[in-house]
């Protein structure tokens, strides 16, 4: 039974006396097996909810909501039940690459469809239970990512290292027969699914377009705590040339006759093949932004359209900034902050960071650490007015970075204040400047390690 962890302030659950402890019973006298359940269950106006109270009493509470309102609590498992674990061995499993030392959390392999459904993770289809995939129909739980990597079904078996993920086709074929929409990805390993296997991939799925409405190709991540793991190699420059070309000639091919570019390269490619980022078109509706497809064109979309809005001078008579930055984004930051080099006031200075927690072929700022900033910045900063951060490097809304460091041990360590700012060409303009009250709230972000891990 779905039990409450957690009732947040303000919310409905609040006002209707629920505490941590208590169980849903029933919504409308149905019994809640799962998150799906439970979400389609509160997606009325008038409920009666049957509570099973810590003390054992039993609650009928009568309800009238918003339509779309949320109990506003967090459960005590993510999909009320338990979460579906992965069953694969993956030979680029990202979680096998984390140090022992993380917070467990991180561990969890998940392969789950509802968590698909509900906060787009990507999933292989691979330990699906007899009926869920009608399931998924039944419910239209739509769109759903998809980790497909190979289309050859042999190809596939040794990638995911599970029997059944040769079964992939047939069973995008079934969803997209009934209306579900999927986004997918392909994890690039070199001398593996690329070259005629990654055109062979692409093949086959643009055909179900538009149920299939996109195919990201990213590249693989490789840590330093490989032990005992595959042999696998990251991309170099010229493989990354290669396949930002590859994919550029099916999108020539592919736009024509779709009306769409379909298949599209991470960031990370363009960045390793010393390549310019494509224009806003080629991204269609930036769909995979939360797995590194199109970051960089949006960043300077965003801060072509703040800076001109932005005030012309620095918030006091001299600013001096520090802007921490992954090793991937420094062309990019660097580039745009010459904009910035006629303000009156105003010294900057870009710090990248490299990556020596999970080793230096990990070059995304997602994944960055505060024991790398604090080591690489140590002595070096104090003269700042202050460091901007930009809040992709922590975890959702709290001040808590992938290591289990906050902002203020790094304040301190560091000697200097530390502004977070949204990771966005906004966040750029108003913190380099000063004016971080004008800057919106922070946003919430799945680019921790756990999502790079479910992402593969």
């Amino acid at each position: 039974m779905p039990k409450i962890r957690l009732v947040r302030p303000g919310s409905l659950a609040e006002e209707l006396d629920l505490q941590p402890g208590d169980e849903l019973l029933k919504i409308n006298g149905t019994t809640i097996n799962d998150i799906v359940d439970l979400q389609f269950a509160l997606a009325d106006e008038e409920i009666e909810l049957e509570v099973k109270r810590v003390d054992g009493e039993v609650w009928q509470i009568e309800v009238d909501k918003d339509y779309d309102e949320g109990l506003g609590v967090e459960w005590e498992h993510p999909t009320v039940d338990r979460v579906h674990l992965c069953h694969n061995k993956c030979v680029f499993c990202f979680v096998d690459q984390i140090p022992g030392q993380m917070r467990k959390t991180l561990n969890v392999r998940d392969d789950d469809y509802r968590l698909s459904f509900l906060h787009g993770n990507f999933v292989t289809l691979t330990n699906l239970k007899e009926g869920e995939l009608e399931r998924i129909v039944r419910l239209k739980m739509s769109p759903l990512n998809i980790s497909v990597h190979a289309t050859n079904p042999q190809l596939r078996v040794r990638m995911v290292g599970n029997k059944k993920a040769g079964e992939i086709l047939n069973q995008i074929s079934y969803l997209a027969d009934h209306d579900i929409e999927m986004n997918t990805q392909i994890v690039l390993c070199p001398e593996w699914n690329d070259g005629e296997e990654l055109d062979r991939t692409i093949r086959d799925l643009a055909p179900f377009y538009p149920a299939v409405r996109t195919l990201s190709v990213v590249p693989v991540g490789l840590t330093k705590h490989r032990r005992g793991l595959h042999k696998l190699r990251s991309c170099t420059s010229e493989e990354a040339r290669q396949v930002v070309h590859q994919v550029r000639e099916w999108q020539e091919k592919l736009r024509p006759e779709l009306g769409t570019s379909f298949v599209h390269a991470a960031d990370e490619f363009y960045v390793l093949a010393n390549e310019p980022v494509p224009p806003s078109d080629y991204y269609d509706d930036f769909s995979q932004t939360e797995n590194g497809v199109g970051v960089i064109r949006t960043f300077l979309d965003e801060l072509d359209e703040a800076y001109p809005k932005a005030p012309k001078r620095i918030n006091g008579e001299r600013r001096k900034v520090g802007i921490i930055t992954s090793v991937s984004a420094e062309r990019t930051i660097r580039a745009s902050m010459k904009r910035f080099d006629g303000v009156h006031g105003l010294h900057y200075e870009v710090l990248p960071i490299v990556n020596n927690f999970y080793g230096n072929n990990v070059s995304v700022a997602g994944l960055l650490t505060a024991t790398d900033i604090m080591a690489q910045l140590a002595g070096k900063v104090a003269h700042f007015d202050t460091l901007l951060l930009p809040d992709i490097m922590l975890k959702d809304d709290d001040d808590i970075c992938l290591d289990d460091f906050r902002v203020d041990d790094m304040k301190r360590a560091l000697k200097t204040d530390i502004t977070v700012v949204p990771a966005t060409g906004m966040g750029l303009v108003y913190g380099t400047l000063g004016y971080t009250q004008a800057l919106p709230p922070r946003r919430r972000y799945e680019a921790t390690l756990r999502s790079v891990a479910n992402a593969q």
